[in-house]
């Protein structure tokens, strides 16, 4: 029998290498329940979850306001097109297909309630990001109250601002800290690995952010054991594959350089990534760079100890995570010319972009809580427990004081009824065959044909 070569033999240490230390399996075996009784709990979580975070911009601006592009852009085009034009209809230079998809599914609805049911589909997808993080990260962080701030830190992410939230815009910003951490995941079934695929691929058809997990992908290709690895592989690649003909046939803009993104990204993804917006906000406005420096030194300071006394397998992590992390907000600011307006001027602060902040704080949050979980792992006693309670406590403190993001003026917008109501009328009135119906932010609107809306109109009195 001829030896293996030298390449072969190497090529084997390297898959051993990988499976053991950066896609090791998850060794959790559950809370001991039956599959019937885990089904109910999870929906349960998911449905709190979901309500909670409704609950983040109250009920008015959750359930009775269209934002930003879900009205024109997603709403519209599931009201006036063809199924299939408007899923694969690219937006902003990429295909957007889950927006798309949770419009489609709002139009089941009377209309009067389409933006609860946009709002409540988009804080679903959120939780179900949680719950990929809880599920996907086994693996690197054992510890279950580590993984569970983790997961919660996901859901309520305390740096998305009002315009993150409840938003089928911006779902596929959720869903990407979660296709992040499935691709380090080792599913035990099939049915598991076509779960995490089909989420992998929704994601990857909805925003071409999954390709700066190329890197993960790749060392995950060279790693691939049996089946359920190649499902949940070919889900990403093919995510990713999909949107490279769509970028490239569409126009993009002009990218743009600025000098505050360095600012930004100490601001943005360094205090408010580990206190919260509003929290990091607060000492920023107060501290100024005293605070940020101090910060970036005890930031440093811990990962440099976390890499020293940590794990391997959390090592590798950690070095895919932070770069991944940097290279995402400087590319995506960049890339998107928001460099100027998302930095925090002295004495400020405040949710703008918070869009392109929030995946690379959850990225650089994951990396530590990892480097944490890995420095403990051959520990025990108090130390740990203690180690374990202030790294918790630092996650929900964010969330806690990021959690409300309500305000006196709303989210800029009219009520969703009113707005009806007030097109119906002019659409009377004018004896005008489009409706204008305004959303927030101004000026945005939905435009669907007057007879969409005329039932809104209020009832005229009965002749005597």
């Amino acid at each position: 029998m001829t030896p293996p070569s030298t390449k072969t033999v190497r090529l084997r240490s390297l898959r051993s290498k990988l499976d053991s230390s950066l896609f090791p399996r998850v060794s959790d075996e559950g809370l001991g329940l039956g599959r019937g009784e885990a089904a109910i709990v999870v929906v349960a979580l998911l449905v709190i979850a979901a309500i909670l975070d409704l609950l983040r911009l109250g009920w008015s601006d959750s359930l009775n306001t269209v934002w930003a592009e879900d009205g024109p852009i997603y709403l519209q085009a599931a009201l006036t097109e063809g199924f299939f034009h408007a899923i694969f209809a690219p937006y902003a230079g990429y295909l957007v297909v889950v927006p798309h998809l949770i419009a489609e599914v709002a139009t089941l609805v009377p209309l009067r309630y389409a933006p609860a049911a946009i709002s409540i589909l988009s804080a679903l997808l959120a939780a179900l990001s949680g719950f990929a993080v809880w599920v996907a990260g086994g693996g690197h962080v054992r510890d279950r109250y580590l993984r569970g701030g983790l997961a919660l830190a996901t859901v309520f992410a305390a740096t998305a601002g009002q315009e993150t939230l409840v938003s089928a815009a911006y779902a596929p910003w959720y869903m990407l800290i979660g296709s992040f951490w499935l691709l380090f995941w080792r599913p035990r079934t099939l049915a598991g690995a076509l779960a995490g695929g089909l989420f992998l691929l929704a994601t990857g058809i909805s925003t071409p952010g999954v390709w700066f997990f190329l890197p993960v992908a790749a060392l995950r290709a060279l790693s691939v054991r049996d089946a359920r690895d190649g499902v949940l592989l070919g889900g990403y690649g093919l995510g990713a594959v999909v949107q490279i003909p769509v970028v490239l046939g569409q126009e993009q803009g002009a990218p743009l350089w600025s000098s505050h993104i360095w600012t930004a990204y100490v601001q943005r993804v360094l205090d408010a990534g580990v206190f919260g917006q509003r929290l990091g906000g607060n000492l920023w406005e107060q501290w100024g760079w005293a605070f940020l420096i101090a910060l970036c030194v005890a930031v440093v300071a811990g990962l440099v100890v976390g890499i020293v006394r940590s794990r391997p397998s959390a090592r590798w992590f950690a070095a895919l995570a932070i770069p991944i992390s940097t290279v995402m907000f400087f590319v995506s600011v960049y890339q998107r010319t928001v460099g100027p307006s998302i930095f925090w001027s002295p004495g400020t602060s405040g949710g703008t972009a918070s869009r392109y902040v929030m995946v690379p704080a959850l990225l650089l949050l994951s990396a530590g809580v990892v480097l944490l979980d890995g420095a403990l792992r051959r520990r025990s006693g108090r130390g740990s427990t203690l180690a374990v309670a202030g790294a918790v406590g630092v996650l929900m403190l964010a969330v806690v004081t990021s959690f409300d993001m309500s305000s006196p003026d709303h989210r800029g917008a009219p009520p969703w009824d009113d707005a009806l109501r007030s097109a119906a009328v002019k659409c009377l009135a004018k004896h005008e065959e489009i409706a204008g119906i305004a959303t927030a932010p101004a000026p945005f609107g939905v435009q669907i044909p007057c007879e969409q809306v005329s039932s809104f109109a209020p009832k005229r009195p009965a002749s005597p």
